[in-house]
């Protein structure tokens, strides 16, 4: 297991250079993933998703996610803290399981970064929008949440 969080740490560090920013994230539906981020506001994500009719089988879940407007908050000059907010609209899909499911959403975030380490930040995240699943047919409204640590 050791190993596994540090490829997964090293892959972050050595893609945050490589393609505009990398990070680590949990929260829901997505307990823990990585994400990509490009210099022009594209976001690739991959997850573990836990199964919605056995909560102990994980399920691979893809998103792709597009920045529409981002914006600074707060900036104190360089001293302390900067925070921004970011808006925009993505799709996840959750493969590899019984009953595969799609999403289309809108996401709000709040980022932080600190004077200390600039390249080191904080983030949060809403998502709202509609899932759909196809073993049966049906949909309804999803919500999402996503808290992490960004490199840049």
């Amino acid at each position: 297991m050791r190993r596994i969080v540090w490829v997964l740490l090293l892959a972050v560090a050595g893609g945050a250079g490589a393609v505009g920013g990398a990070g680590l994230y949990g929260g829901r539906p997505e307990v823990f993933g990585i994400q990509f981020v490009t210099p022009e506001g594209w976001r690739m994500s991959v997850g573990l998703a836990p199964g919605r009719a056995d909560p102990t089988r994980y399920s691979v879940a893809v998103s792709l996610d597009l920045v529409l407007a981002a914006g600074t908050l707060y900036s104190d000059g360089g001293e302390a803290v900067d925070l921004a907010y970011y808006a925009g609209a993505g799709a996840t899909a959750s493969l590899l399981r019984a009953d595969p499911e799609v999403n289309g959403h809108a996401m709000l975030g709040l980022e932080a970064y600190f004077t200390a380490m600039k390249s080191v930040g904080l983030f949060a995240e809403m998502q709202l929008g509609q899932r759909f699943w196809f073993t049966p047919l049906a949909t309804r409204p999803y919500l999402g949440f996503r808290l992490g640590v960004s490199l840049r």
